[in-house]
């Protein structure tokens, strides 16, 4: 005949009404889970709209452009200018390598972007705004900047740039 080990026998099949229960009542997770509806209804787009992320990430795309346009003048030994308007930028060379150092170029060759391979170094951003005190300015081969410059995205975070030393910075 076969017994049953002693620890199974100790449990009981109905629990006591003094055992304190250790779960959940149904009534607590369908007001956890209310609660959570409406924080995410309400509270988190706030935190993360998507304006908010376009100004970022056009503000982080107009940062990696300047400084790629100081690289490229250093490294090509030929000025590159960055041109800004309303709600874009462009980046662009001088055509003839004769104008390459020269202050009075005609940029007319645009840069390629190296990371998507686009024949044009620009990026638009619809909504979100583009200023800058100086519509046009370049980079010689000495990475210097042909001006002092500040960028402003959406009229509250900034990138400047200081002409003596070509030195882009975000504020």
């Amino acid at each position: 005949m076969r017994t049953l080990p002693n620890h199974i026998l100790t449990i009981p099949i109905f629990p006591s009404p003094l055992r304190k229960q250790a779960a959940f009542t149904l009534i607590e997770l369908v007001m956890v889970i209310m609660l959570l509806g409406i924080l995410s209804a309400t509270a988190l787009p706030r935190f993360f709209s998507v304006s908010s992320y376009q100004q970022q990430v056009f503000f982080d795309d107009t940062l990696n452009a300047v400084r790629y346009a100081q690289k490229l003048a250093v490294a090509t030994a030929c000025n590159v200018q960055v041109s800004i308007n309303a709600d874009a930028y462009v980046l662009k060379q001088p055509a003839n390598r004769s104008q390459c150092s020269s202050s009075s170029a005609t940029y007319s060759l645009a840069v390629r972007n190296p990371g998507s391979g686009e024949t044009s170094y620009t990026h638009a951003e619809s909504g979100v705004s583009l200023s800058s005190t100086a519509t046009t300015f370049y980079f010689d081969a000495l990475g210097r900047a042909s001006t002092n410059v500040t960028i402003t995205v959406a009229g509250t975070k900034t990138i400047s740039v200081v002409r003596d030393t070509g030195f882009v910075y975000a504020n």
